[in-house]
């Protein structure tokens, strides 16, 4: 149910850790599960090791502990789900612990490791892994200033390309349109919907939001740098004033301003959302954090310090109380309906004899925003003696009711109902066929079913 596209679409990287675990058995579930647990993990640990030689261990799990909850992160796994947005936001913080430690330490190590995950993440979805190469490469030449790290992040960027060559036709159009999703610059703080709400953006949640603690991070530490100049050496302001100058740009690409510039450039194929630049320096996010102890020397005390660390907590307690929905979706899709719209999840057909009955209980996933109320069908057909099917029974209604169209419905939000359909009519002793789908209401038109092969799904009765 994924639609490949060279740039936007996911590719095989992103499933590479889940192959070990489905080879001893584990379920699909729980191999994701633990992806999802890896990245955090990863993601956090990896800020931690690229920090701590610059601002000390109490500034480095500062940053490590804001990563982790950071709401842009945690609305990744919990409210979008998306496995390789998790994973690059997992691997971006190891290629800078990567590169910082090749160049303080000369360590073989750590160009391996930066290389690797700049590599990996060409293989989980390059148009991410596009804008993280470039943000690299400019880390490398105005931070870090070493000609040797600026080249392992070119070489690698540039063999991430290559491998991409067998997949260079491979294109479809977007999932949703491009224009219709940038941002408003106060959304970024605005924590007032839990990550899973139905309300807010056509996405059902908030995943570009920055956060309190990172902007809050951001502004101590650009006012600290202002008014105590002789608080850091030169190499950790650079750090610093990269690092709030690509947050900036990040926001200012969110913004509807910037539309001409995506268009001019021809990099919203990159991409499915303009806010995705975003994830491209979530580290960098953080690591205005990490400095605060060293700004304000009182703030390296471990009560100051427990405060802050309780605070990044508090910060995103919003994010950290998500909508779960308990279902295990099957290894394939009942059914794909639309252009990759809706996923069928589940559909159980029971027949009932006194009164006669048939109960369909469907459990289905958006997977895009949908521009049309759609309604359901529900029939049941029979054949007597040999004549063509006729229509004994029909349902016809909206798939939720009136309260919840499918216009408002969020994509990965999975929903539940029952249709029960009056047999009463049918002739008795005659084996059933049942079709449903979906049609638009104003012209009768249906949704096609896998592809185009149908236009419904057919059951079968006993």
């Amino acid at each position: 149910a994924t639609t490949p596209d060279r740039w936007r679409g996911v590719v095989s990287g992103a499933f590479l850790l889940a192959q070990p675990l489905l080879r001893l058995g584990a379920a699909p579930t729980s191999a994701i599960q633990l992806i999802f647990v890896l990245s955090f993990m990863l993601g956090g640990s990896a800020v931690y090791v690229w920090l701590a030689d610059r601002f000390g261990d109490l500034g480095a799990g500062l940053a490590g502990l804001g990563y982790m909850l950071l709401p842009l992160v945690l609305a990744t796994v919990y409210g979008r789900g998306s496995v390789s947005d998790a994973l690059i936001l997992a691997l971006t913080p190891l290629a800078l612990a990567g590169l910082t430690s090749y160049r303080d330490r000369r360590s073989l190590s750590g160009a391996a490791v930066a290389a690797l995950s700049i590599l990996w993440m060409w293989r989980i979805q390059a148009g991410l892994a596009g804008g993280v190469t470039v943000m690299l490469l400019l880390y490398a030449l105005i931070v870090e200033r070493r000609w040797l790290v600026a080249l392992i992040v070119a070489a690698s960027g540039a063999a991430g390309i290559a491998s991409l060559i067998p997949l260079w036709t491979v294109a479809a159009p977007p999932a949703t349109s491009f224009t219709s999703q940038f941002i408003h610059l106060n959304t970024l703080l605005d924590v007032g919907n839990e990550v899973g709400g139905r309300t807010s953006t056509a996405l059902g949640l908030h995943p570009y939001q920055i956060g309190f603690a990172a902007l809050a991070g951001g502004v101590l530490s650009a006012w600290g740098m202002a008014t105590q100049r002789n608080q850091l050496s030169p190499h950790l302001r650079r750090l610093l004033w990269f690092c709030l100058g690509a947050a900036v740009v990040a926001v200012l690409l969110s913004l509807r301003v910037s539309e001409p510039l995506w268009q001019l450039s021809r990099a919203d194929r990159l991409l499915t959302y303009p806010w995705q630049g975003l994830l491209v320096v979530a580290p960098l996010l953080v690591a205005p954090l990490a400095a605060l102890p060293l700004i304000f020397a009182e703030l390296e005390t471990p009560v100051y310090w427990a405060v802050m660390m309780a605070l990044v907590v508090l910060a995103s307690l919003a994010h950290l109380t998500p909508a779960y929905t308990q279902v295990r979706p099957p290894l394939r899709p009942v059914a794909i309906l639309g252009d990759n719209q809706v996923i069928v999840l589940g559909a159980q057909l029971t027949e009932q004899a006194a009164p006669r009955t048939a109960t369909l209980e469907v459990t289905w996933q958006p997977r895009q925003p949908l521009d049309v109320d759609y309604n359901i069908f529900f029939q049941a057909l029979a054949a007597e003696d040999g004549a063509p099917e006729q229509v004994v029974a029909q349902l016809d209604a909206q798939p939720l009711g009136d309260a919840r169209p499918a216009t408002s419905w969020q994509p990965g939000e999975v929903l539940t109902n029952t249709y029960v359909l009056d047999l009463s009519a049918a002739p008795p002793e005659t084996p059933l066929t049942y079709y449903f789908g979906y049609y638009d209401w104003r012209d009768g038109s249906r949704l096609p079913v896998d592809g185009g092969r149908d236009d419904k799904l057919v059951l079968h009765g006993k």
